[in-house]
């Protein structure tokens, strides 16, 4: 990466870095949601496929844990979209700024 006279990155190659670093973040999030929601459908098929008379302990634990799984899953994908919208905002920003400056 080539740096100004002070030492900092130009900001040609901080905004490729960004944009880079937001297509990778958007990927990420939408694999995660697409994990979340299929581990939601395995629980409920779980969850009501299986009759309880039928349920073994091991059972119950793995409808209990999809659930866990699937919860901790959607509140990554939050804090994943919360972060992704701060680098969507920073792009932009470098973006606007830098067509001012050329």
């Amino acid at each position: 990466m080539s740096t100004t006279p002070t030492g900092q990155p130009k900001s040609e190659e901080l905004s490729d870095a960004l944009t880079d670093a937001l297509d990778a973040h958007k990927q990420a999030t939408e694999e995660i949601k697409e994990v979340a929601e299929e581990l939601g459908v395995v629980h409920a098929v779980l969850d009501n496929r299986i009759p309880d008379d039928v349920h073994h302990e091991d059972v119950g634990v793995a409808i209990a844990r999809a659930d866990e799984l699937e919860k901790r899953l959607n509140e990554s994908v939050k804090v994943l979209e919360e972060a992704t919208d701060a680098l969507e905002q920073e792009v932009k920003a470098q973006q606007t700024t830098d067509g001012e400056t050329h």
